[in-house]
């Protein structure tokens, strides 16, 4: 019974940070579109974890060119205009491409 007990405790711990986000219910404060490329945002939390890359701790970095990156750049911008909040992923061994400091974005939710 003890071993039962010891593995189930195990296993919620896991669980639940296997679901936590890389960062929760965050503000956007700047959103910076460079080239045709390049879309990053800074929140008003930190991303924790983070690839070693990230140097920049509050930001994430997206291609704003591909359809998938049009929906984040609409979303950010979104969250700005109305206080919204982010919670969302990013891939914990890579950076932006377009901008080699901040995270790559890999999922991404708008939340009021």
């Amino acid at each position: 019974m003890k071993r039962i007990s010891i593995l189930y405790t195990v296993s919620i711990c896991i669980s639940n940070y296997a679901y936590s986000a890389d960062f929760d219910n965050c503000k956007v404060t700047e959103i910076i579109a460079a080239g045709p490329t390049n879309g990053h945002v800074a929140l008003d939390c930190i991303i924790e974890p983070r690839p070693a890359c990230a140097s920049a701790g509050n930001f994430f970095g997206f291609d704003k060119s591909t359809d998938e990156g049009k929906q984040y750049m609409s979303m950010v911008l979104t969250a700005f205009a109305s206080n919204a909040t982010l919670t969302g992923y990013v891939i914990d061994s890579q950076c932006s491409l377009h901008q080699g400091n901040v995270a790559l974005l890999e999922h991404l939710r708008l939340r009021k």
